[in-house]
């Protein structure tokens, strides 16, 4: 659904002033769930669609907030790399956390 939503904010941004904010507010009405649908979640709903522009089942066996850490990673293949490690592993977001960290610490 996040993937989803993400797709249509992300394809009609171009025809609508502050779609985000609009979209937010819609969904918040529809669905009647005000904090899964803030401005800030649509961003990131925007940008996951943006990462993973190719839907494929996979997506679903990550939780939103995997992809809410996975999309701060702009290297596209780093981030698909600690997709993939997410999926393998299945880990929770916390230890995807601190996998990436370690990884980042030890690199520098």
């Amino acid at each position: 659904m996040f993937w989803k939503i993400g797709k249509v904010v992300f394809q009609r941004q171009k025809y609508y002033e502050n779609a985000v904010l609009k979209y937010s507010d819609f969904f918040s009405y529809y669905y009647g769930m005000s904090d899964t649908f803030s401005v800030n979640n649509i961003h990131y709903m925007k940008k996951f669609y943006s990462c993973f522009p190719i839907y494929i089942e996979e997506l679903n066996e990550l939780t939103f907030e995997h992809y809410k850490l996975l999309v701060n990673i702009y290297d596209v293949n780093v981030r698909y790399f600690y997709f993939r490690v997410a999926l393998f592993c299945r880990s929770s977001v916390e230890e995807l956390k601190g996998i990436i960290l370690n990884d980042v610490y030890n690199y520098i």
